[in-house]
Formats: structure tokens, sequence, C-alpha cells
């Protein structure tokens, strides 16, 4: 799989693909898993819903965390770890991920996803990725 940004590592996408198999792949309910870099470009993504602009959301996906860090900055909370955003039913989490090449997971789930079970994929992902870089 080839690096949608050159200062993207290869290494990154593969592991990051993998992740998303590994942890993402199985919730029941998910239409789209995407990691993107904190400024938006697509580093790995899983979707099964092909109407969803992976572009689109990983842009998005940045600024909301962009956002989410300057609340924090506000209620004086020095970290804004992850985000969920709720609308008819549907749910998509975004979460920040440390290490040396840090990134955002974006998790869009349809109705009657379990959100336990997308949070806990998502802590799994974020600690498999940030322990491999």
């Amino acid at each position: 799989m080839k690096p949608s940004h050159p200062s993207i590592p290869a290494s990154l996408v593969t592991s990051s693909k993998q992740a998303l198999d590994s942890y993402a792949a199985p919730i029941d309910g998910l239409q789209m898993a995407l990691l993107t870099t904190p400024d938006g470009f697509e580093i790995a993504s899983l979707r099964n819903r092909s109407d969803l602009q992976i572009n689109r959301l990983a842009a998005m996906a940045s600024s909301l965390m962009a956002m989410g860090r300057a609340v924090g900055r506000e209620i004086q909370v020095s970290h804004c770890n992850r985000l969920t955003f709720e609308a008819e039913g549907n749910v998509v989490v975004f979460q920040a991920i440390g290490g040396d090449f840090p990134c955002i997971l974006c998790l869009v789930l349809r109705p009657g996803a379990v959100l336990g079970r997308a949070l806990w994929s998502a802590g799994e992902i974020s600690q498999t990725l940030a322990g491999q870089r």
C-alpha cells in the first residue's frame, strides 16, 4: 500500500492497515475505520460503506481533534484523547494516537453498533501503533 503523503513511512502504512484489520474489522456495525495524520492525510483505511469520502473525513478528523485540544486548553486540560460524535444513532469516534508518528483514528459506526466494543478496539489500535513506532 502506497502512502497518501510522502512524509508517511511505508512501514507505518503497513502496520496501520494490519491494526485496522485486526481490531476494527471485527466491530459489528463498523462503516469505516481511518487512520490519518494530525494534518489530515490518510495513512490507512478500512471501508464497509463506499459513499463515505475518506479525504474529507481525514481533514475533518484533524480539525475536530484540533478543536478538542482548544476546548481542553480552555478548561485547563492538557490533552484531548478522544472525541465521540453522535448523530441520529450513528456514532463517530476520534482518538489521538501518540508515539514517534502521531496520528488520529476515526471509527464510523452505524446505529446499533456497540460503542464499548468500538472504544476497546480504538484503545487496542492506539496501543499497538504507539508501541511499534
